[in-house]
């Protein structure tokens, strides 16, 4: 193991000291459309009073222009030192698969990161491909062949006359989500930027910045929508200040400087007055991402902050779960689980019953569906085949993800329409078909993934009944497979008479028995090994959202006839963050 720090401690040196014995710190012969960037990160947690937390680590990241970096033009040491179009066979690089939105025009995935760009700029401006005429790329690169999590990457966009028209924050989580927020010049910006760039700097780190002198260039305040610490909720408010580079990517400085850009978001909380909770309440969370030192992108400059900071390409995910570590078990803040990222569709469950009230779309990446999701939705698909001639009613299966594309069911070449009976059924997550399978019925489905936990969203309940409902029989017994899905439901969700159960489950019909109930069994066993985890590890979720009580939550809303308009559940007993107050 030592060997390996070693050796990852060396390598910079050694080529540095190669790339000055060659020559290669020879100053470029026109101005820089990329740079190194030296950076300190700072965070400081305000709320809970009790939990306040603050700490600072230097990075490195690159700021480059997007289309010198994908005509090639920025690759150092023949692609060798860094390069575009792949990580591995380089010492750093970039690639256009961790950003934004996958697909493309051709629906393969191999879409630059600029077409990616103007596809997120699109539905906000229309013609982005004719504003956009370059962008500063502000981002960590792979090492090694390792791409860490980049949790925070920033496009400044410029248009055709070097104006800076807007900025594009694209957010990445430990779960390989990712969510943007597209910041226009001139629209809804806080007037002025509060704050200044040396008052951050030198309250942060002491060390003032070399434009110590400015204030931020643009603010903007808006809610926050994505998932990204476990302990703290999708609630508040972001305001987000920047210092943008001080030229355009396809033109010189007319000061004669390299590039410092800061940006800084500050994390507020709902304010606690009136019952809308439309405007930012106190000041949760600080962070700060100020740039220090930069110099033109070269073998020198690359491998110097390589030098200086020789494992910060490689320290984000350890340095969340140390830092997650003291949040938790020192500073006694529970966990508030994964949400599903809301839909990139703002169409999405329109028509549904009882339709989600949803934030403005941004999401561009989801996780991928499961070996045991995969599974489920196979038998999904096969029986709504051939459910949808039988019954008469077509259906559509809509995903929240826009990498996943819709399913649709129509009647069999002239089958009987029933007056043109259409079910629609749009669904956050995969997990929507795991719901379906493990169920013992049509009725329990509905009630948990859609009355209690807000998974899926049919356009009509009534005809997600009589799609999914199995017959009904007080004589055959229950299947094994039924049998190990009641296993750990509440009493009162097994004997309901508001929650009759088949004897055969509709998605087992016409697959092997003893493959359906090892498929039942594992999955109820997973839900264990949570549990488990959980309780190996001392891990506190917050009240009422543990996995493992899933059905404990959908008996209250059969009990208390509760129904949601929103996604997501208001947690009780919790103030700033997810320290019990109760």
């Amino acid at each position: 193991m030592l060997s390996i720090v070693y050796g990852v401690l060396s390598l910079p040196l050694l080529l540095y000291c190669s790339a000055k014995l060659l020559g290669s710190a020879k100053a470029p012969n026109t101005f820089a459309r990329g740079y190194v960037l030296r950076n300190r990160v700072t965070h400081q947690r305000l709320l809970p009073e009790p939990s306040s937390h603050r700490f600072v680590y230097p990075t490195v990241c690159l700021l480059v222009s997007l289309s010198a970096l994908e005509r090639g033009a920025l690759d150092v040491g023949r692609g060798w030192l860094f390069g575009y179009g792949g990580v591995f066979g380089r010492l750093t690089g970039l690639r256009p698969g961790p950003y934004l939105a996958a697909g493309g025009s051709s629906g393969n995935g191999s879409s630059t990161i600029r077409e990616r760009l103007v596809r997120v700029l699109t539905p906000r401006f229309g013609n982005a491909a004719e504003l956009l005429e370059d962008a500063w790329m502000m981002t960590m690169p792979s090492f090694l062949g390792f791409e860490g999590i980049n949790p925070l990457t920033v496009y400044f966009c410029y248009k055709s006359t070097g104006e800076f028209w807007s900025c594009v924050l694209e957010i990445h989580n430990t779960f390989g989500e990712s969510h943007v927020h597209v910041l226009e010049v001139g629209q809804r910006e806080d007037a002025p930027p509060s704050g200044s760039v040396a008052a951050d700097g030198i309250l942060w780190s002491g060390i003032p910045n070399q434009q110590s002198a400015d204030r931020y260039d643009h603010q903007w305040t808006f809610r926050r929508e994505f998932h990204v610490s476990p302990f703290n909720d999708r609630s508040g408010f972001y305001t987000v200040a920047i210092k943008r580079p001080n030229h355009p990517p396809m033109a010189p400085p007319s000061d004669n400087k390299f590039p410092l850009p800061v940006v800084r978001v500050q994390l507020y909380t709902d304010s606690d007055s009136g019952s809308a909770q439309d405007s930012p309440g106190p000041l949760k969370l600080v962070a700060v991402l100020r740039c220090t030192s930069s110099a033109p992108l070269t073998a020198p400059s690359l491998l110097s902050a390589l030098l200086w900071a020789p494992l910060g390409l490689l320290l984000s995910f350890p340095r969340i779960l140390y830092h997650a570590w003291i949040l938790h078990y020192v500073k006694r803040l529970d966990v508030f689980l994964r949400p599903e990222p809301f839909p990139a569709n703002p169409d999405w469950a329109a028509g549904a019953t009882n339709p989600p009230k949803l934030p403005q779309p941004a999401g561009v990446k989801w996780q991928s569906e499961g070996i045991l999701e995969r599974s489920a939705k196979r038998r999904v698909v096969s029986f709504l085949r051939q459910r949808a001639g039988a019954t008469g009613i077509s259906v559509s299966l809509v995903s929240a993800d826009p990498a996943t594309p819709r399913e649709d069911f129509p009647l069999p070449s002239g089958g009987d329409s029933k007056a043109g009976r259409h079910l629609q059924i749009d669904y956050l997550a995969p997990r929507f078909f795991t719901i379906l399978f493990l169920s013992p019925s049509a009725t329990h489905a509905l009630l948990l993934g859609h009355t209690s936990d807000k998974v899926f969203f049919p356009s009509s309940a009534e005809l997600f009944l009589e799609v999914f409902s199995a017959p009904l029989s007080s004589v055959s017994p229950l299947s094994a497979a039924q049998q190990a899905r009641l296993q750990g439901l509440p009493h009162s969700l097994k004997h309901s008479l508001a929650l009759p159960i088949p004897p055969t489950h509709p998605l087992d019909f016409g697959w092997n028995t003893t493959v359906t109930w090892f498929m039942v069994k594992l999955l109820r066993a997973l839900e264990e090994v949570e549990r488990g985890i959980f309780s190996i590890a001392r891990a506190r979720p917050v009240k009422g959202d543990e996995p493992w009580k899933q059905w404990e939550r959908a008996e209250h809303a059969l009990t208390s006839r509760e129904e949601f308009s929103t996604l997501g559940r208001e947690q009780e007993g919790y103030e700033h963050g997810s320290v019990r107050s109760g």
